[in-house]
């Protein structure tokens, strides 16, 4: 009778030990899905758009300034730019990109406008409805008053209301002259992507180079890549310093398979509109468009505002080790009590 109790005893001991120290690894990981999700202002995990550059020796060909941020396409990461959004047709088909400029505006090009556009997707990072996004039905869109088929090809699409816990904002540049204005990232969907394939948001480094009546040119030269560099999608941002200097309105579908560092290529990726040009026009509409705003977002490169939400396997594992004590100890003593 005697080891029948001493073994119930040690029993009982090493069924809550386990269950302490199950506790403490579902904390663990509690912990480490907060510091991935942790404050949304907190510059150290701030995505950076800079590409770190590396002198090459070698090149006597290429004229690459050190300074340039010109970089290969990537694939952006969720809420890396949560200011981007999706603009799709009726049928679901992806048609261009956009950037909400104000809750419920969302900035792109003219010709995107006059397609057959239905609704916007946000928090997403693919040209495609999936359980993630978040979808705004389109209330009504203008384009640039003197728009007609020349001229400013700049649009923008009403959206409803939104609040301000999956997308933000991105504010206008107040650069009004080319000279002010050199490296660049340019965003959009499936930039390299063949027929068929799900378009991947995707932003690379450009350099600005010349002039195209109104528009200006960008340009990839001496990247050290394989991945094919093209521009297949209109209406996104060009951005500079964290904010939208232009709209893309002609891409480049012709792709490059490889780019040297050593050899120059000055291969031409995007045509934009600088948003010097309409400024004042969207000025104007955002200014009308926030006075009847009902959530105010948050401006790029700041992210969303989470939701603050208790977990309650956090604040009962704070003190797992002094309940855990207390369990042990009171569930021994009622066993000897009860036996003895």
């Amino acid at each position: 009778m005697r080891k029948s109790l001493d073994f119930m005893h040690i029993l009982i001991l090493v069924i809550f030990l386990l269950q302490c120290i199950s506790g403490e690894h579902v904390k663990k990981s509690v912990d480490e899905n907060r510091d991935d999700n942790g404050d949304p202002n907190d510059d150290g995990k701030d995505e950076s758009m800079d590409i770190p550059y590396e002198v090459d020796q070698n090149n006597v060909t290429c004229t690459r300034r050190q300074n340039s941020q010109m970089h290969e396409i990537h694939p952006a990461k969720i809420m890396q730019f949560p200011f981007i959004a999706a603009i799709m047709s009726q049928q679901h088909e992806y048609l261009c990109a956009g950037s909400v400029v104000s809750n419920g505006l969302v900035l792109t090009t003219a010709k995107c406008v006059l397609q057959p556009i239905n609704y916007v997707l946000l928090n997403t990072t693919f040209g495609k409805k999936d359980d993630t996004s978040v979808v705004l039905h389109i209330i009504k869109s203008e384009k640039f008053p003197t728009y007609s088929g020349v001229g400013k090809d700049v649009g923008l699409i009403y959206t409803e209301k939104h609040n301000n816990t999956f997308a933000t904002k991105i504010s206008l540049s107040n650069i009004t002259a080319a000279d002010q204005l050199v490296d660049v990232e340019a965003l959009g969907f499936g930039l390299n992507a063949d027929a068929g394939q799900v378009k991947e948001l995707q932003y690379v480094g450009l350099e600005r180079r010349s002039e195209a009546n109104e528009n200006y040119v960008a340009y990839i030269d001496c990247v050290e890549t394989k991945i094919k560099s093209c521009f297949k999608d209109t209406g996104g941002p060009v951005i500079y310093d964290n904010q939208i200097v232009g709209v893309v309105v002609k891409g480049q579908n012709d792709c490059t398979r490889e780019i040297t560092s050593r050899y120059a290529i000055n291969k031409m990726m995007i045509e934009f509109l600088p948003t010097f040009t309409f400024k004042a026009w969207l000025d104007e509409r955002i200014k009308k468009n926030e006075e009847q705003e009902t959530a105010t977002l948050m401006t790029y490169p700041s992210k969303p505002i989470l939701r603050q939400v208790t977990h309650v396997l956090t604040s009962i594992n704070r003190n797992i080790s002094h309940r855990c004590s207390l369990s042990i100890l009171s569930i021994y003593l009622l066993t000897f009590i009860t036996y003895f």
